[in-house]
């Protein structure tokens, strides 16, 4: 990182440095983006273009940019990136597969979420794990499979809430800022979705 003292905030250390404090933020929040881009990145063009090819794509494209950032920096940094990483994801995509979708949210979800993507095998092994006891562990490929049906019911905002909250390792503020709603609706929407699952565990426990 620059020479800074810590307290130097975010927009300090661009303002003063430019491209240098890009470089520095974006290795800060390497592994943030690296984990958003392997959840995302379909796996049917793995072999022609990789999770760090597309972080140093995020990288050009942000230090390019980056004036305009500060013009008006209308959400924190990292949120800035990440949308410059989400829509090079999107450009990738159809430059490789030739999809067509209406934006840039719904079509990084339907990347994460529908054919091609892993995400959701990802999220729902991983509510799997979290949801259920190691007694319960013999009846986890059902759960699976009921947790499946049970996301494929929720809303995709819903879904998107809970792959970032649990996959991406996000806050609810962050998420908010993500997706574009008030941090109190992100987490009301977060909490409603978990006892949408945790209603389908208690149904698959009484049968168990």
């Amino acid at each position: 990182m620059l020479n800074e003292p810590e307290a130097t905030t975010e927009l300090e250390l661009l303002r003063r440095h430019g491209k240098e404090a890009v470089a520095a933020l974006v290795e800060r929040y390497r592994q943030k983006l690296l984990r958003m881009i392997a959840l995302r990145l379909d796996r049917r063009i793995l072999g022609k273009v990789g999770s760090e090819d597309i972080l140093q794509d995020a990288f050009v494209e942000a230090a390019r940019r980056v004036e305009d950032y500060l013009d008006c920096p209308s959400v924190p940094f990292f949120v800035w990136l990440r949308q410059i990483t989400a829509q090079l994801l999107i450009d990738t995509h159809r430059r490789y597969l030739g999809a067509k979708m209406r934006d840039v949210r719904q079509e990084v979800a339907w990347f994460a979420y529908g054919p091609g993507g892993s995400s959701s095998t990802w999220l729902v092994a991983q509510l799997a794990d979290s949801l259920t006891t190691p007694s319960q562990f013999a009846v986890r490929e059902e759960v699976a499979t009921e947790l499946r049906a049970a996301l494929d019911s929720l809303e995709e905002i819903d879904r998107e809430v809970l792959m970032l909250r649990h996959l991406e390792e996000l806050s609810n503020n962050e998420v908010a800022e993500i997706l574009g709603i008030d941090k109190y609706a992100a987490s009301k929407r977060y909490l409603r979705a978990l006892e949408r699952l945790r209603n389908v565990m208690l149904v698959q426990n009484s049968f168990a």
